[in-house]
């Protein structure tokens, strides 16, 4: 975004984790602290939730903007499994544009896609990025713990390094306390029910047992925690160099390719790695009806993630996003693509019962806008 420097500071903190306890006022189903210091000045904000109606939130957002400098845009994004993967468009405040997305909870491809769009929306755009990750635990009940916590720290490695603030709500009676600590071991600051300005019901005086359990999870996560339960010390992330990634991407060689559209879709792919020209090669097959062509041919953006993972504590992940371009006949050549490819650990191509001479299979070339990579402070 056009204020990356800006938010150096942010990204180094990392980002804020407030546990809740209580239900929110009507008014406050739009999250307040999108708005901390929207004085003056260029900024966005962009909540992800399940709880609430594309209608709740912009009536939400429409009563805090009577008290505050309107945003230059904001979105929300509604988690529900009766998505018909829409998105709208409205207005709120005095002339603010509000665009609403419906994803599947089921489809965490889906969320991480509607974020880059926004994103690279916004990427030239000056101005901060604000964002509220809320009602997380919602997503639970559709997935393995490990998977939602893969894609936290993904989604949140994306986001501050794209120059976003961030922060994520959760209600820790919601989990066990074994998933409270591996989610509060991604957040660089852990805020307690009675201590966050944005719980509007709760005991603050009298803390009920969970609030005590999680009082005392953030302190033992503080001191070090127990090696063996999966504490902060063995699962809290860190982010890769640039040298890191590069031997990471170059001992790979298979990820998941996702193209730019008005909907999800996202493929396995296997790939080589130039680690002097930091691009990467890919093998694409087309044929009539084929989606891949389809999106291509209306966008060239697309995002590519490697991850290797062997348990909570013991991960990595790298996320690629740019423009995925073709490559001519002269052009393989001079680039040692074959070469480039043929030292990758490489997946199987599977085209199924398809006849061949319907496919034609062409090179293409991944020219990185941004590579960020995270991963666990134990090695892999």
């Amino acid at each position: 975004m056009g204020t990356n420097s800006d938010h150096e500071g942010d990204r180094t903190r990392g980002p804020t984790l407030y546990l809740e306890s209580g239900t929110l006022e009507s008014d406050e189903a739009f999250c307040t602290e999108v708005f901390d210091d929207a004085v003056e000045g260029e900024y966005r904000v962009v909540q992800l939730t399940s709880s609430q109606s594309f209608e709740s939130l912009r009536d939400a957002l429409d009563v805090q903007l009577e008290r505050i400098n309107d945003p230059s845009e904001a979105a929300v994004i509604i988690t529900t499994p009766q998505s018909d993967g829409g998105s709208t468009r409205t207005v709120v405040g005095e002339q603010t544009p509000l665009y609403g997305f419906q994803v599947d909870p089921q489809d965490l491809t889906g969320i991480s896609i509607v974020f880059s769009r926004l994103i690279e929306r916004w990427d030239e755009i000056e101005g901060s990025v604000k964002i509220c990750l809320r009602d997380i635990e919602s997503l639970l009940p559709y997935h393995d713990t490990d998977l939602i916590y893969r894609f936290l720290n993904t989604i949140l490695a994306t986001l501050q390094g794209a120059g976003a603030d961030v922060h994520v709500h959760f209600h820790p009676a919601a989990a066990d306390e074994q998933t409270r600590r591996l989610f509060e071991s991604l957040f660089d600051r852990v805020v307690e029910p009675q201590d966050s300005p944005l719980e509007s019901v709760a005991d603050a005086e009298s803390p009920t047992e969970t609030g005590q359990t999680a009082a005392t999870t953030a302190n033992e996560l503080e001191e070090g925690g127990d090696e063996s339960d999966g504490s902060a010390e063995t699962v809290t992330p860190t982010t890769m160099s640039d040298d890191e990634i590069d031997t990471f991407l170059g001992s790979e060689g298979y990820g998941v390719l996702a193209f730019d559209g008005e909907s999800p879709y996202a493929i396995p792919m296997s790939y080589g790695y130039d680690a002097d020209e930091r691009v990467l090669y890919m093998h694409l097959a087309a044929f009539d009806g084929s989606e891949k062509q389809a999106r291509l041919e209306r966008s060239a953006a697309a995002s590519f993630v490697v991850s290797r993972y062997a348990r909570p504590d013991q991960w990595r992940s790298v996320i690629v996003d740019g423009s995925l371009s073709p490559l001519s006949r002269d052009e393989v050549r001079q680039r040692d693509v074959l070469e480039v490819f043929a030292e990758s650990d490489l997946a199987s191509v599977d085209v199924f019962s398809r006849d061949t001479a319907s496919i034609s299979f062409d090179w293409y070339v991944l020219e990185p806008a941004t590579i960020s990579g995270r991963q666990s402070a134990r090695s892999l």
